[in-house]
This record gives C-alpha cells, sequence and structure tokens, in this order.
C-alpha cells in the first residue's frame, strides 16, 4: 500500500480534511456488530510500515498525542448522532499489521490495555497527515467481537463481509453529511502543527 503517495497526492489535489471509514473489531462485548465509532486514540502495532516524509534531511517531530482532528470528530458524531445512528465518540483503535485476523491470546491482550477497537488500517495513515498538516478523522464500523472476546469459531472475513454489505448504505449516507458538515475554515491545531518547524522537503 502506497500510504505515503496517496497522503501526498490528497494535499497535491488541494485535500486539506480527510475521513477515513473502516471495518473494524471490537475488543469489548459492549460494542457489537452495527456499532459506529469515531475513536480519539490510536495505538500502532504494525510493523515495516512507511510512516514518515521525513526521513532524510533534519529529523521533524509532529505532535501527534491527539491523532484525530477535533473539529471532524464533532462533526462526525453530529452527523452520525442526526441520521439517527447514535455513534460511540471516543474509544483506542489499535492497528495491527495483518493480514492474519489475530490469536484469542492476542485479542485478550489489547482489550486488556484498555484499547477498543481493532483493524488493519488507519496507521501510517494518520500520522502521515499530521506530517502534512492534514486533519485526519476516523469512522469505525464495528463488524464482528475478536477472537479473544468471545466463545466460539472467532473472526471470520465472511462476518465481516456480511456486517459490512449491511451498513455500507448507511455509512456511506453519514460519510456525506459530514463532508456536508466539516468546517469550511480550520482552526483546529492539525493545520498549524508545523508552524515554526523547518522541514527538509518543499510541501505541495
Amino acid at each position: 500500500m502506497p500510504y505515503r503517495a496517496n497522503l501526498w497526492a490528497l494535499r497535491s489535489l488541494g485535500v486539506r480534511q480527510v475521513l477515513a471509514p473502516c471495518a473494524v473489531g471490537s475488543l469489548t462485548p459492549d460494542l457489537g456488530p452495527g456499532t459506529l465509532a469515531v475513536p480519539d486514540q490510536l495505538a500502532d502495532r504494525t510493523s515495516g510500515r512507511d510512516q514518515t516524509y521525513y526521513d532524510q534531511g533534519a529529523a521533524v517531530h509532529v505532535s501527534f498525542s491527539d491523532p484525530y482532528c477535533p473539529a471532524g470528530r464533532r462533526a462526525a458524531v453530529e452527523s452520525a448522532q442526526a441520521s439517527g445512528w447514535d455513534p460511540v465518540d471516543r474509544g483506542t483503535l489499535v492497528v495491527i499489521e495483518g493480514p492474519r485476523f489475530s490469536t484469542r491470546a492476542e485479542s485478550r491482550w489489547f482489550a486488556a490495555q484498555g484499547w477498543t477497537l481493532i483493524g488493519m488500517t488507519g496507521h501510517p495513515e494518520a500520522v502521515l497527515a499530521r506530517e502534512l498538516a492534514l486533519c485526519y478523522t476516523s469512522l469505525c464500523l464495528v463488524t464482528d467481537l475478536d477472537a479473544g472476546i468471545e466463545e466460539g469459531e472467532g473472526v471470520t472475513m465472511e462476518e465481516v463481509l456480511r456486517v459490512f454489505g449491511e451498513n455500507i448504505d448507511r455509512l456511506r449516507g453519514v460519510v456525506g453529511d459530514v463532508v456536508k458538515a466539516l468546517p469550511a475554515e480550520r482552526t483546529c491545531g492539525c493545520a498549524t502543527v508545523l508552524d515554526g518547524i523547518e522541514l527538509p522537503l518543499e510541501l505541495p
């Protein structure tokens, strides 16, 4: 996946706010299939993915304590509520390497950290967006309970695709509503995160 090229291309086209809908598993029985979540935190458990533009020249350290745009999250939550789909307005998405699903032991360990959602996408996209001073908001559709959270056969691709298919039109509608609700002028910290930093390359 050309993560860096994708985000760079978006900025080159003038995009400044990114919505990222994705299918995720739940690490708690409280968030069952069909739940819409707008996480406020991220935990990276990937390996080998290019996750910076600034790997040559001067070091660049961007603030990433709050990985998602607060304005984007607010627009997402309010738009979902207005549509009648009451979202979970916080949570931690742990991103794993994939493509395999987790073992039961891994699921239980992730849950023990207090993490609530699990997926294979969303990182390094979120940090790459921050490095380009873009707003990034994740919209997570829960398609399954992860393997260690309940008894049974564990996660199957068939189950994930079924739940995603049952909710895709609803999710598409919410995404359209969020786009309309995003502020025309950005006043969030995402827009100014690079202020005062000398970059080793010129951004588009």
